[in-house]
């Protein structure tokens, strides 16, 4: 019964790092430019839920926020979303939000994305995510 409910509680985080992670663009290489904002929201994606799903999400659907003051508490990650959505206004920084059905279908393009891409091991420089993943960068 333990592995069970362990299970099941881990795989609701399990779905959210996959959204954030999976669905965003993915950065090759070293980073871009100076600007840490900007390179901290890129690969950043948030998905948009009522505040009784905080709990579900484990408040990692604010993910921008979290990248941002990774040491700030969960439950306080909503409050401070819209000063960071003015704060990428105020810098022209686009700021990644989108519903968690969008995020799936995301999610699920990309991964057959990459399984196509790993299917080419003739090509592995820098197409290739099997060899970035090996080779990592920055």
């Amino acid at each position: 019964m333990f592995l069970i409910g362990c299970s099941l509680a881990t795989g609701l985080q399990h779905v959210q790092f996959c959204l954030n992670h999976f669905a965003s663009s993915l950065s090759v290489g070293p980073p871009q430019g100076n600007n840490w904002l900007e390179e901290q929201t890129r690969g950043s994606l948030n998905i948009t839920c009522p505040s009784w799903m905080d709990w579900f999400h484990g408040g990692l659907q604010f993910h921008t926020e979290h990248h941002l003051f990774p040491r700030l508490p969960r439950r306080q990650l909503r409050k401070i979303s819209p000063f960071v959505v003015e704060l990428c206004k105020k810098h022209n920084v686009k700021y990644n939000t989108i519903s968690f059905w969008k995020a799936n279908a995301l999610t699920i393009r990309t991964l057959q994305c990459a399984a196509m891409l790993a299917r080419d091991l003739t090509n592995p420089v820098p197409k290739n995510l099997v060899w970035e993943a090996v080779s990592t960068h920055g």
